[in-house]
């Protein structure tokens, strides 16, 4: 084997591929939606690494796949008529000690 083979095959070749990666993308890519390529590269050879970092991505994953409904964040305190500029509160009765 040659030693250009083995540094191919190695740690700092793939250090120095998705540092070249990350240039290209920033300079000749342009601003495009989603998550740079250089990014998650580095991001799973971190993993690789790092204990947690694992859990983490995994839970950025989830959480990118989760779905926000209107109206989950707050308790339903009546209809809000837009038309008419008119909103109903409905507040609960508070308790006499």
């Amino acid at each position: 084997m040659s030693l250009g083979f083995l540094f191919a095959m190695s740690l700092p070749a793939l250090v120095a591929a998705l540092f070249f990666l990350a240039v290209f993308e920033r300079f000749f890519r342009g601003r495009k939606k989603g998550t740079p390529m250089s990014s998650a590269g580095i991001g799973e050879l971190g993993a690789t690494f790092e204990a947690g970092k694992r859990e983490e991505l995994e839970f950025r994953k989830e959480e990118r796949q989760l779905r926000d409904e209107e109206g989950d964040a707050a308790p339903p305190r009546g209809p809000v008529d837009l038309e008419s500029g008119m909103a109903v509160l409905n507040v609960p009765a508070q308790r006499t000690r």
